[in-house]
């Protein structure tokens, strides 16, 4: 349970404090000493009515300070945005770090976030905490720039509370695209279109790509909201989408993971083909198709760095494993 820290659990905040720096500098993380954060720091955030516990067991294990964004340090770094809360002091008693207490803190800032109608949540992290640094990028904060009068870098989410109108996702075959097309169909009742089913008709045959295009375009300025899955990067539209798109989703999983998808997908619809693909465009694997999923990280470097490119103008979302994808549709 989260909750409003108050003056009775200074003690226990203190010691809390004291077993994660311990904790961190056996770890040879040195982002705090033994004198920050401690008791007057947590009484400070809980005057400012800004400090957060979690309590499992009856007893506090978690603390988080949410501030909206004042420190001076954070004028020198380039934000994606402005209006923005920021995590200071976030703690988790060393005993329970896997039992998901930082990440229901995290949800708690994102939700406050979104209540109070913010753009996007900040925090900091010294560069040798790496835990830290993966864990932030594993629920979508963006590593940016050095903060130097802190010796910290800067990670910022953004708020998907209203952004998330016009969505693409790309990554491998046996991703995962259309599964996830679907899903945001349900959950945020929007039209999607899977180009493939486009693309290829009758038989594996490919249609003219003026068609393609066109059926493209026409279903991007019809609709005013939609997700649409799938790749095609050297087709004129592919920088149409994205300048059309306000979330872009790339599905960044190993090989190995893709491959499992394209096994589990054959053997579903064996000598059969989907219900979203033309008659005839039976689900086969051969070698052809191995090769090309085998290349598709080299080949689409070019894809992630176009779309790099538009960082802090569209909502770039990058997940690296099914399960944080999953994690991610289910605060949806």
């Amino acid at each position: 349970m989260i909750r409003k820290a108050n003056y009775n659990d200074l003690d226990t905040l203190d010691m809390l404090s004291l077993n994660v720096i311990n904790a961190m500098h056996n770890d040879g993380i040195f982002q705090w000493q033994l004198s920050y954060p401690r008791k007057r720091h947590f009484q400070i955030d809980i005057d400012k009515d800004s400090l957060f516990v979690y309590e499992m067991e009856n007893r506090v294990v978690g603390v988080m300070a949410l501030y909206e964004e004042n420190d001076p340090p954070y004028r020198t770094v380039k934000w994606l945005r402005n209006h923005s809360m920021v995590i200071h002091r976030i703690l988790v008693d060393p005993t329970c770090q896997t039992r998901g207490v930082g990440q229901a803190l995290l949800y708690h800032a994102l939700k406050t976030c979104r209540d109070l109608g913010y753009e996007s949540l900040k925090i900091d992290t010294h560069p040798s905490n790496y835990k830290m640094r993966h864990f932030l990028k594993k629920h979508q904060f963006h590593e940016l720039e050095y903060i130097a009068p802190m010796h910290r870098i800067g990670f910022e989410r953004l708020i998907e509370f209203d952004r998330m109108n016009r969505i693409l996702i790309f990554g491998s075959s046996g991703s995962g695209k259309t599964t996830l097309s679907k899903i945001l169909h349900q959950k945020l009742n929007i039209p999607y279109l899977h180009l493939d089913s486009i693309y290829w008709v009758k038989d594996w045959a490919a249609v003219d790509k003026e068609v393609f295009n066109h059926k493209v375009r026409e279903f991007i300025h019809k609709n005013t909201r939609f997700v649409i899955d799938g790749n095609y990067t050297n087709f004129p539209n592919f920088i149409e989408r994205i300048k059309r798109s306000d979330t872009i989703i790339i599905l960044d999983y190993p090989l190995k993971t893709n491959l499992k998808g394209i096994i589990y997908r054959e053997k579903k619809y064996k000598h059969r083909y989907r219900s979203d693909m033309a008659t005839g465009c039976i689900e086969e694997i051969d070698q052809e198709f191995l090769e090309y999923v085998t290349r598709f990280d080299t080949k689409q470097k070019r894809m992630r760095a176009i779309i790099d490119r538009y960082l802090g103008q569209k909502h770039i979302l990058r997940f690296k494993t099914r399960e944080d994808l999953m994690r991610w549709t289910a605060q949806l």
